[in-house]
């Protein structure tokens, strides 16, 4: 709880006010998965309020595009290095970027 209660702490601190609102959704979401983790697995002992299942879904979409952005970058630096010469290898970096810049990914 003491860690929940610091995190929450360090995103009130922000400057920019959409950061505070993002920061405070993921932690809220975070706190609640937590919440659930040591819930014991026992559906009466949870009672979730409706803003906590919405930023758990949040940290949840938060999360697979984090990982689907790692996949992409993972895949970029693996297909540069597998690129011939450095003009190749850049004008294929850019048409990738290019491609996941405009959301074709």
């Amino acid at each position: 709880k003491q860690w929940y209660q610091r995190r929450v702490a360090i995103t009130a601190g922000g400057t920019c006010d959409k950061c505070r609102l993002w920061g405070k959704i993921q932690i809220r979401g975070l706190g609640t998965a937590l919440k659930i983790l040591f819930s014991g697995g026992k559906p009466e002992n949870l009672n979730l309020e409706r803003g906590e299942v919405v930023t758990l879904f949040n940290a949840f979409n938060q999360l697979s595009h984090s990982l689907h952005y790692v996949k992409v970058f993972k895949d970029q630096m693996d297909y540069k290095e597998e690129a011939g010469p450095a003009e190749e290898s850049d004008r294929k970096q850019e048409n990738l970027f290019n491609t996941f810049t405009r959301g074709e990914l």
